[in-house]
């Protein structure tokens, strides 16, 4: 009987793989597959990252919601420091006053001449607006401070006079001075001190 030819039913790469024995035997190696490198690489879950986002959006609410408390300290920090400027050159300019008769006595703060007589009786009182950090100026965009100066005159040229010195922030606030209990209203903060004096023929 004829045999009918046979028909290789195999794919071509089952056909490629095969090899034959040395004895003529074939043999079918096995196939490996290989995966691509990216499949295997470590990457975040979309839970590991809903979780990142969420850690990292918590952190920058918190740091806003500081940074505003933080400007504030700062410039707080800032009044004070100039508080203190406009303090001592208040006291210098007040310790400095001069006269011509030994009795009216002048002391002079930013080209502006304050005056008191020795041996009157109560207080004098200044109020001075528009100072900026340093303690300067009569612009009205650089006004930060207000400063209030009251001084009970010496009674005599050998006696010592006394002084209160303060000053308060901001001055757009509009600041009022309360003779009375020695302090401000209206202001953000203040700084006050006490002088003695003695005037200078």
């Amino acid at each position: 009987m004829k045999r009918l030819p046979t028909i290789d039913c195999h794919s071509p790469i089952d056909r490629e793989s095969r090899s034959f024995h040395p004895r003529g035997r074939r043999t079918v190696s096995p196939i490996v597959h290989r995966q691509s490198p990216v499949a295997n690489s470590p990457a975040f879950s979309l839970v590991e990252v809903t979780i990142a986002l969420g850690i990292v959006s918590f952190s920058l609410v918190a740091i806003l919601g500081l940074l505003p408390v933080g400007l504030k300290m700062v410039k707080n920090a800032d009044e004070q420091r100039g508080g203190g400027v406009v303090l001592t050159s208040l006291a210098e300019a007040v310790r400095s006053a001069r006269t011509t008769n030994n009795t009216n006595f002048t002391w002079t703060y930013n080209g502006q001449d304050y005056p008191f007589t020795v041996g009157q009786t109560g207080t004098v009182s200044t109020t001075i607006d528009n100072l900026n950090l340093e303690g300067m100026g009569d612009v009205a965009s650089e006004r930060r401070f207000t400063a209030r100066v009251e001084i009970i005159p010496p009674a005599n040229l050998a006696s010592v006079g006394r002084g209160t010195l303060s000053v308060a922030w901001s001055a757009q606030a509009n600041p009022v001075w309360d003779s009375t209990t020695k302090s401000w209203t209206k202001a953000d903060g203040a700084l006050t001190t006490g002088i003695q004096f003695l005037t200078q023929p």
